[in-house]
């Protein structure tokens, strides 16, 4: 085996790099044989994808929070979940799009409205979206966890009236 083969195995597994380990795999094969078993429940699906964001594997959980969404399309915070996966594959339209639809069904939704800056501020650059929705948030529930914090970034941003240097 060359040296260049070698170089796609994590030592510390001996698996493929960003292959699930062995426990991993069995978890998602476990949750892929219950989906099977019963394709009308819409919790297995939402399980699995949640197990996979927790992982960080985003591209494997949009798969399982679509399946689920398309059982039960009402839920909220799969819906967020969903566009958060979108966000991290580097979807950040695609990641609007989910919460624009998860605020139709619950439009204080903090969470959501919270992903909304995150995803204005840091995916698309749109600076003005993201200080409505701070706004937004910030009358909602100003003890948001991370509101404050997120406002020092949306005044810290290129464009931004705080961003300016003084000369």
């Amino acid at each position: 085996m060359g040296a260049a083969a070698g170089a796609d195995i994590d030592p510390a597994t001996g698996l493929p790099k960003g292959h699930p380990s062995m426990e991993e795999a069995q978890t998602i094969q476990n949750y892929e044989q219950r989906a099977r078993q019963n394709p009308q429940d819409a919790q297995i699906p939402l399980e699995l994808a949640n197990y996979l964001y927790d992982k960080r594997n985003y591209n494997m959980a949009i798969e399982w929070y679509e399946r689920s969404l398309r059982l039960d399309s009402r839920n909220v915070n799969a819906r967020t979940d969903l566009g958060t996966c979108y966000f991290y594959t580097g979807q950040p339209q695609q990641a609007l799009s989910e919460y624009q639809k998860a605020l139709a069904l619950n439009p204080n939704h903090q969470p959501t409205i919270f992903n909304l800056i995150v995803v204005n501020l840091e995916g698309t650059h749109d600076l003005q979206a993201a200080k409505k929705y701070w706004n937004e948030l910030n009358r909602k529930n100003p003890n948001y966890p991370g509101l404050k914090d997120i406002k020092g970034k949306l005044d810290a941003a290129p464009g931004s009236a705080g961003s300016a240097k003084r000369p």
